[in-house]
């Protein structure tokens, strides 16, 4: 996997030997499955890729754009939706409607990370 930053100053994520590019600002969210994962784009759908999580987390945890909510979950903070709270379980709902349980530690420190931040307007609803 290659990376390089276009013109305008995204990144760009380079697969399958050069055959396929992603902007990282397409990308919704990265799930980590063994030595694999699974990249899932908001345009291009879903893409398999032999690279670990570990790397796409090193090179996209720079930007202020992805977060990591849990082991095996990195998230485009600009594709978050809401995050729910259901009897104690905090889960993040993307844009494209899938939703994901984070933990209890990272999930906290992603809601406070977002208070923080004027940026994102996301929210955060308790279900009874």
């Amino acid at each position: 996997m290659k990376i390089y930053t276009t013109e305008c100053g995204v990144k760009c994520l380079v697969l399958n030997y050069g055959k396929s590019p992603i902007h990282a600002t397409q990308i919704s969210y990265i799930e980590g499955e063994g030595n694999y994962s699974t990249i899932k784009c908001r345009n291009e759908g879903v893409i398999f890729s032999s690279f670990t999580l570990k790397v796409f987390s090193q090179h996209l945890l720079k930007e202020s754009n992805f977060f990591s909510p849990r082991k095996g979950l990195l998230i485009n903070l600009n594709e978050l939706k809401k995050i729910l709270i259901k009897d104690g379980n905090r889960f993040v709902l993307m844009n494209d409607g899938s939703r994901h349980p984070i933990s209890r530690r990272k999930g906290k420190s992603l809601i406070d990370f977002i208070g923080q931040t004027d940026k994102w307007q996301v929210d955060i609803k308790s279900i009874a």
